[in-house]
């Protein structure tokens, strides 16, 4: 059973949506950011990516108390304000032929200490500090990506009713996607709430340290509330976190790109013979390098692009082994590059899927 709980989000003002929405805040450099936003005071990265507005080289605890600021900037100039009643969210992202609706809610930090809520990734104790941070001076203004088991038929068609509804805004990015938000009724959203008890769990999508970060704050709250005699029920804000629920047939899993910015000195021919150890590696003999599927890696190196499988003899019982990304981390990085930790180490930079395959070339 999975427990969601309605909210009062705090929503663009309908008059400039176009100028407030922003994409994620770890899609893209500082001062790219900073390009971006140029002089619209509106532009949601002032929230979200907070050091486009201080000196460089800031502090954690700067770049997040410079993110409260401009939160409560935002609420004082009416760019954000607050939904009257409590209630559940529709939201759908379509890009191309592709559309996915979301359900978006709190999800209950017990469902993520009990397991009701999974997790594929492990979390990095300093990140999670970051995050814990941003969570504690910025009121969690991020929301999370999930998925749902398969028993969602009913919800679906919720859904799709809801979303035959006149939007509270839409709105089409510099990237191509129209994003779209309903707002449920006060019947809808608790429909939606009672049929999530009989869905037994959610997988974390994305945002496994935002996740890890929330639970640990409302976690810390929740124990401060206990330790100064108060009567703990379960329902206060603390023990629930943003979240939006997409349907797992519908979510479109994007790349996630490993940027090499060292190869130990040896050339790219170098590279790739020591790569053929490991792997086996095919020249792409077309103009798509996009890759073939599961268990198949693009790789790009000196102007020329290969197919890259691991051997089958490095294929182990353990399905989470053969997973690519563990695959790549292990038989190229590990083994080949002696980068023993990718998320730590300067030589690795990760680059979202969206940004398309042109600039991993410029770059």
């Amino acid at each position: 059973m999975v427990k969601l709980r309605k909210f009062r989000g705090y929503l663009a003002n309908q008059d400039n949506v176009e100028k407030i929405i922003s994409p994620p805040y770890d899609v893209c450099s500082v001062e790219e950011a900073q390009e971006e936003t140029g002089d619209n005071d509106m532009y949601y990265y002032h929230i979200n990516k907070p050091a486009i507005d201080l000196p460089k080289s800031p502090t954690v605890e700067e770049i997040a108390n410079k993110g409260k600021e401009n939160l409560l900037h935002f609420i004082e100039k009416g760019y954000l304000s607050r939904d009257e009643d409590e209630r559940i969210y529709i939201y759908s992202q379509q890009e191309d032929d592709h559309l996915q609706f979301g359900i978006m809610a709190l999800a209950s930090i017990d469902d993520y200490d009990q397991g009701n809520i999974k997790k594929h990734e492990h979390t990095l104790p300093e990140m999670n500090l970051k995050e814990q941070i941003y969570v504690i001076l910025n009121e969690q203004t991020q929301g999370l990506c999930s998925t749902p088991s398969e028993e969602k038929k009913k919800s679906l068609k919720k859904t799709a009713i809801i979303a035959e509804k006149e939007p509270y805004a839409k709105v089409t990015t510099q990237d191509g996607v129209i994003h779209t938000l309903w707002k449920c009724s006060e019947e809808e959203s608790d429909w939606m709430v009672t049929k999530f008890e009989g869905v037994d769990s959610l997988y974390i999508a994305d945002g496994h340290h935002r996740s890890a970060a929330a639970y640990n704050v409302g976690k810390r709250r929740r124990d401060r509330a206990i330790a100064e005699g108060n009567e703990v029920t379960g329902d206060e804000c603390f023990n629930f976190f943003m979240t939006v629920i997409f349907p797992a047939e519908q979510t479109k899993i994007l790349p996630y790109n490993r940027l090499l910015n060292s190869l130990n000195d040896m050339t790219a021919e170098e590279f790739v013979e020591k790569m053929k150890k490991n792997f086996d590696v095919e020249e792409y003999k077309s103009d798509s390098y996009e890759s073939k599927g599961a268990g198949h890696i693009s790789m790009y190196v000196d102007d020329t692009w290969f197919d890259i499988q691991v051997k089958k003899e490095f294929l182990g019982e353990k399905v989470s082994k053969n997973i690519d990304y563990q695959i790549l981390t292990d038989y190229c990085f590990k083994d080949i590059l002696g980068i023993e930790n990718i998320k730590k180490d300067g030589r690795v930079e990760f680059v979202g899927g969206g940004r398309g395959i042109e600039y991993l070339v410029d770059r």
